[in-house]
């Protein structure tokens, strides 16, 4: 009894479009994680009415007689907090690029900066970083790039 199925070995991307749909979709997530953690924080804040909280300088000062790695933490935390939502958006945005195979200058400049988005940011940019420079993801930027140029 023969059987005769279809091959399970073809790929359904190019060469690199795949990684890149994987980190554009694992960008888009930490970024919205980022943004709800960001937009819960800024709410705590509002609602209890403790503006001091949103400066991480002001909480750093606060917790100062805790130890500076007490500070540290909190003034970080602050931060990622307060201004988390810029993080998000960059990556989300990144994301979006990434699975359109368009501006890796940019993907690249977002996984930086998204390097201090601890933990969930740094292990998109992580994943980004280590990927965009990759040979196979270089060439999808370049091919997707080449077809756009010439109406492809």
């Amino acid at each position: 009894m023969n059987r005769t199925t279809a091959s399970m070995t073809a790929d359904p991307f190019r060469r690199g479009e795949g990684y890149l749909y994987f980190v554009g979709l694992l960008q888009i997530g930490a970024g919205l994680l980022s943004l709800v953690f960001s937009g819960l924080g800024w709410w705590r804040v509002t609602a209890i009415g403790a503006a001091g909280l949103a400066n991480p300088v002001d909480v750093v000062e606060r917790f100062s007689g805790q130890g500076a790695f007490s500070s540290l933490v909190a003034g970080f935390v602050t931060f990622q907090m307060m201004y988390g939502w810029i993080f998000g958006l960059l990556l989300v945005v990144s994301g979006v690029l990434s699975l359109k195979c368009r501006a890796k200058g940019f993907v690249r400049a977002s996984s930086v900066a998204n390097f201090f988005n601890y933990p969930h940011g740094t292990t998109a940019a992580l994943m980004t970083w280590h990927g965009v420079g990759r040979p196979g993801i270089a060439a999808a930027f370049r091919d997707a790039e080449a077809g756009r140029k010439h109406g492809g």
